[in-house]
């Protein structure tokens, strides 16, 4: 792809087409935005002769439409969408945590077999149209949005973020849930948050049992006004 790496294209190119959509000012629903994506994100690789024998570049991703009077989120992969107000929404899933740590316990020796699996599995989680999916532009996709939608009246703050993030709640039990976590990140910051990850990531034994010690972490905060 004509980028650093496959993934970084998607990134770039659902940036791109997310900021058209704002400008735009679209106020539909966010799961069917998700599936316009993927539809342009496979129109676009097949222009680009990407190979069909090739894994496809793949994500996880949350988004959340202002609708005017009110809200609507989609969440696919293992992103994660807390709404904190008078009616609290969480939107994540352990499915993805669970497979991977059923991965880490096989202890594959042989790098070619890690890869395959590897492989493998992310076609499973583009295709095989189970609980969960990870978003991507492959030819037999089968996306699965989980949604929540509200109104900005019931609303507080909405946090989006990456399963890197989620490390707070899900892997270092630095918080016992995600109420605990909107005050802070409210009042002191993501960054403060942020910290906290890194530094349970360099105790001993930090990884909690994943293929990575330590993950990218994004997260956004989106205040009521």
């Amino acid at each position: 792809m004509p980028a650093d790496s496959d993934v970084q294209w998607l990134v770039d190119h659902l940036a791109e087409r997310l900021t058209q959509a704002g400008a735009h000012n679209y106020q539909g629903a966010a799961a069917a935005l998700l599936t316009s994506l993927a539809d342009d994100v496979a129109r676009k690789q097949t222009a680009l002769s990407f190979p069909i024998s090739r894994v496809p570049p793949a994500c996880s991703i949350a988004v959340c439409v202002d609708q005017g009077i009110g809200y609507d989120l989609a969440r696919i992969g293992d992103a994660t969408a807390v709404v904190h107000g008078v009616r609290p929404v969480v939107l994540s899933t352990g499915y993805f945590d669970r497979r991977e740590a059923a991965a880490v316990a096989t202890n594959e020796d042989e790098a070619d077999r890690v890869i395959a699996a590897m492989h493998q599995r992310r076609l499973h989680t583009m295709t095989s149209g189970d609980v969960e999916s990870i978003f991507s532009g492959h030819p037999n996709r089968q996306l699965r949005p989980h949604t929540a939608a509200g109104e900005w009246t019931h609303v507080d703050c909405i946090l989006l973020c990456t399963d890197g993030f989620a490390r707070l709640v899900t892997d270092y039990k630095i918080y016992r849930s995600w109420a605990q976590v909107i005050p802070d990140a409210r009042d002191r910051g993501l960054h403060y948050l942020e910290k906290l990850i890194r530094d349970a990531e360099s105790e001993p034994g930090g990884s909690g049992g994943r293929f990575k010690r330590a993950d990218d972490i994004a997260a956004l905060l989106l205040t009521a006004n």
